[in-house]
């Protein structure tokens, strides 16, 4: 015999009883490896989402806040009329849209209780808006501070 031929030992058959457990074993296997990455990428999603959640209430709270500083300015503009301030306060005011900030158009509108907040009633047209005494503001379509409004109540004289 060459010596570089091996010598292969073969081993007998499996019993079809033998392949059919290993096939069982193998099915069981895989169907818990798809359980296990659905349940992976299932938790990949909420984690994510929970990720999204904090940075949103993060930038809510911070832009609330900013939105308190936006009032002061615009109440100080209304008194001082400083060009420079204006400029500013544009620019504080785009820097706020760019993170997603809307004020809440009131110009012409009726009152919408879904973002607006009644705080008086005057004469005027029913439910039309007759003043603002403070802006509401949406972010990213959600409401974060509702107007604050002047509801017009028609009188009936008797």
């Amino acid at each position: 015999m060459p010596s570089n031929q091996k010598i292969v030992k073969t081993k007998p058959a499996d019993s079809p009883k033998r392949i059919s457990e290993l096939e069982s074993k193998n099915k069981e296997l895989q169907e818990q490896l798809a359980r296990s990455l659905a349940d992976y990428a299932n938790l990949e999603k909420r984690i994510d989402n929970q990720r999204q959640m904090f940075v949103t209430l993060a930038t809510v709270s911070i832009i609330i806040k900013m939105i308190d500083i936006l009032d002061d300015l615009r109440l100080s503009q209304t008194h001082l009329q400083d060009p420079g301030l204006k400029i500013s306060i544009d620019k504080f005011v785009n820097a706020l849209k760019a993170e997603g900030l809307d004020e809440i158009n009131t110009d012409g509108k009726n009152f919408d209780p879904a973002f607006m907040e009644c705080v008086d009633t005057g004469s005027g047209q029913e439910n039309s808006i007759i003043s603002v005494k403070k802006a509401g503001y949406t972010l990213n379509g959600q409401v974060i501070r509702p107007a604050q409004v002047v509801v017009g109540k028609s009188t009936v004289k008797n």
